[in-house]
Formats: structure tokens, sequence, C-alpha cells
């Protein structure tokens, strides 16, 4: 199970919760392993994994050439207790999910769409042989058209927190769209969207009218609430990268200054509450990204900007690719979701907001509007999943300064985004906050493409999806995951 990286985990409480929840009765066949891989695009090695704890948990009978047939056996009343004893505590997330799911998962699922190949986009706009079983393996052949695993994974640990998609139980297909074969694509995205809200709607009402009466039946009256939280290192040991992104925010900041070293290991051990160990992994990650370089019996100084950074290994690259990632989902979303937060403060926030970009622009440190745009959006945003989304991009955010002062190599960095950041903040003062959400979309789409391009001509890698054995849910299947 160790080569699955986790995914496995996925597809288990997929059928777990189905399981739980009286979906399947005892006897049923569950799909084959091919339709499951399918379903879930991930490769026969994950879904035999997922059936096999299944198996081990005591739900399922795998028998040999045979699709897997349940044997977990409950009377009706505790389905309805396994249901509420899941629901009930996550009231308020699955609340929250209905607003934010506007502002973060709407524009990526239409940009998804306008990226579909046209194979199948003809397949998708006229009936199908064979309908898409849910809307949950329908999103991920969407999203999975942006061919980004961060996206992917605040996806789908949003739909493992939620779960109640899982429970549907009718092919995601509808003949008015299927056979619109004669409308244009942002008439069938229209017509999706249209169709999504009535349907969640529904669902959502449904899942609220069944907690109301969960409630009383099952004494849940004072259950204390567990709130949606987005592990973007679900896949790997998150410390020393959280760390390595904290000291690059604080070198950033000037808390230490270049030219100056860093504290002791013991020091940072105890400052940041972690091992040793982790510290010292962290200290390897900021040298081979250029900011940092250790001297035996001297200690580690902070560089004025990096000679050449060390992307060849698996933490670099991979931090290369969180960071892409980061900004593609940020230019699809940061526009909708600083609206709405620039709107639910008001003006007198607003304005605060204007003099703390144009202090720091004063200051000629134009390149921390950024971070000062990612803080407004995490501290003041009503909606919980967005800033548990917004927090993990901004901790992901620090990885790519290095690559801006190789990249810009005998450039001001203040230089470089003061003019785009001086006309946002002119929006502000003026009191245009559409525009002013609209511009830090073109900053972001900016910024993108030319980290990408940096890296593409500057640092050419083989394929890191093969090479790093990293297989995202809603990448297709191939080979062992």
């Amino acid at each position: 199970m160790k080569s699955d990286n986790g995914l496995y985990k996925l597809i288990y409480e997929y059928f777990e919760t189905r399981l739980l929840y009286g979906y399947y009765a005892c006897g049923d066949s569950l799909p084959s392993i091919a339709r499951i891989g399918d379903m879930f695009r991930m490769a026969p090695g994950t879904v035999r994994s997922a059936l096999a704890l299944l198996e081990k948990k005591g739900y399922i009978r795998i028998d040999a050439r045979k699709t897997a047939r349940v044997i977990y056996e409950a009377p009706r009343v505790s389905f309805r207790k396994n249901a509420a004893l899941y629901f009930v505590p996550r009231r308020n997330g699955i609340m929250d999910l209905a607003e934010s799911g506007k502002l973060l998962f709407e524009p990526l699922w239409e940009e998804g769409l306008r990226r579909m190949d046209q194979k199948i986009w003809d397949r998708f706009c006229r009936p199908p042989e064979e309908p898409f079983q849910g809307a949950v393996s329908f999103y991920i052949m969407v999203l999975s058209n942006l061919n980004n695993r961060l996206i992917l994974d605040l996806y789908w640990e949003t739909i493992r927190y939620i779960r109640f998609p899982y429970l549907d139980n009718k092919a995601d297909t509808e003949t008015e769209v299927w056979n619109a074969g004669e409308l244009s694509q942002e008439e069938v995205i229209s017509a999706l969207r249209n169709r999504f809200e009535v349907s969640y709607g529904k669902a959502a009402s449904d899942l609220f009218a069944f907690m109301d009466e969960a409630v009383n039946e099952f004494s849940l009256k004072q259950v204390k609430q567990i709130p949606f939280c987005w592990d973007v290192f679900r896949i790997r040991p998150q410390r020393r990268y959280s760390l390595a992104s904290r000291i690059i925010r604080e070198i950033i900041y000037g808390s230490y200054p270049a030219g100056s070293y860093l504290p002791s290991l013991p020091h940072m051990a105890d400052r940041y509450g972690v091992g040793m160990n982790t510290i010292r992994r962290a200290l390897d990650i900021l040298e081979d990204l250029g900011m940092t370089r250790s001297y035996h019996g001297k200690g580690t100084i902070v560089c004025t900007e990096p000679e050449k950074i060390e992307a060849a290994g698996r933490e670099i690259r991979e931090g290369i690719e969180l960071y892409q990632e980061s900004l593609q989902l940020l230019a699809l979303t940061i526009s909708q979701v600083l609206l709405y937060t620039l709107r639910a403060e008001g003006e007198e926030v607003q304005k605060r907001l204007g003099e703390s970009f144009s202090w720091y622009l004063q200051e000629g440190k134009g390149y921390l509007c950024f971070e000062i745009c990612i803080t407004f959006i995490v501290e003041k945003c009503p909606l919980a999943l967005v800033r548990e989304c917004y927090q993990k991009i901004r901790e992901l955010l620090p990885w790519g300064y290095p690559f801006s002062l190789l990249r810009m190599k005998g450039k001001s960095l203040h230089s470089v985004y003061a003019g785009c950041t001086e006309q946002a903040v002119e929006y502000l003062k003026n009191g245009r906050p559409e525009e002013f959400a609209d511009s830090w979309r073109r900053i972001v789409e900016t910024e993108e493409s030319q980290f990408r391009a940096f890296i593409r001509d500057s640092f050419p890698l083989p394929d890191p999806h093969g090479a790093m054995e990293r297989q995202a849910p809603g990448q297709p299947a191939s080979g062992t995951i």
C-alpha cells in the first residue's frame, strides 16, 4: 500500500460511506475493479488496496475472478445513527461550503470544461453509451483537465469532509443537456451550473432536514463542530516543508536579514517547537533553494540572493510544482474571492487595506503586496473554507521567492511589482473594488505565466509525475501508482 501514497483511502472512504449509511445491502455486489478505476481515474493497484482494506474491516468479501460482495449487515436505525454521528458535527462546515463552493469550485470546473478535449466534449454533448456514475466522478473528469494536482486534492479533501455527494445514486446526465449539441460551449456550461445549483440545493436541503431530526433522535444537541482542514502535505511529511516556508517568509520580512546568521539548531528547535532532525532537513531545503549556506563550525548564513538553485532534487521539484499549482488556483479564484471579502468588510476596511498597500510601496517593498492580499483574505473572508484554502496557499507562496530573485537577477523586486500594484491600489482608493479584484487576477496570471516560462527554460526536468511516482486523485490511471 505504500506505493499508493494514501490515495486508496479515497476509494475506501467512498464505499465505506455508502456501506455505513445503507446505500448497499448485504449481498450486493460492488462495481468491478476496472469500473471503479474508471470512476476515480486511478490505477487497478490502488483500487485493489482500497478493496483489501474494506475486506479487512469486515465490509466486503473478495472472491477470485468475481466482483466484491457486501457482507456488512445492520438494522436501518444503525444506518441513520452512523450518518447522524458523522454529519451533525460537520453541519456548519457543510453550510459554509454552499457559499464557498461558488467562489472556489465553480470557476475551477468551468475552466476545466473549457479545456476539455474536443473528442470528450463531443461525447459529452450527446447521450452517452454509459452515463457518468454520479457527480463525484463527473467532477474528477472535468477538474482533471486543469492538470493541477493541488486543485484535485482540494476537491477531494472537501468531498471527503462533506461526504454526502458519495450518496448520489443518479447518473449525472439529463436529456436537455446531453442532447444539446447545437448549444455553444458557454451555454452548456451555464446549463450545467444551473443544474448543479438545483441538485446541490436539493441534496443539502434533504441532509439538513435529516440532521434536524437526528439531533433530537440521537441526543446530539451539544455536539462539538468539526471544521474543514486541508492537509496539503497529506502524502508527505509536512513539518520540514512548512518550516522552510516559514523561514523564507521571515527572511523576506527581515527577521533574518541577508548576511546574518540563523540561530543555532537547538535555539531554532526550541523557537519553532520541532525536533532537531526537522530543523536540519528544513535547512537542507533552504540551502538547495540558495537561500542559505552552512559553514562547519560557524553556522548558517542568509544569502543576499541565490547564485543557483539545486532543482534536480525531489523536494525542490515538488516545491516548484506546488507553487505553480497554487498560482493557477489563485488566478482562477482570486477575483471572486477578493471581491466577496471586500464587500463583506465594507468601505472602511477597504480604505485601510489601500493604506497598507501604499505604505509597503512607499517603503520599497512592493513584492510583499502578494502577501498582504492573501493575508487580507485569510483574516477577513467570512467563509471558513475559503480562509482554510487561502491559508494553505499562503504557506506555499514563499517557495516562489528564491526563484523570483534568480529570475530577476540584477533587478529590484520592488520595481518589478510596483507598477501593477500601484494601479490596483488606485482602483481601491477610487472606490472601484471590482476593478481592484480583477487587476489581482491579471497580476497572478502574469506571475504564473512568467514563472512557468522561467522554469521551463532554466530547469528542464523530466516528467515529474513519473519521476516522483506521485499521482494525485483524478490523474489518468497508468501503471502502478
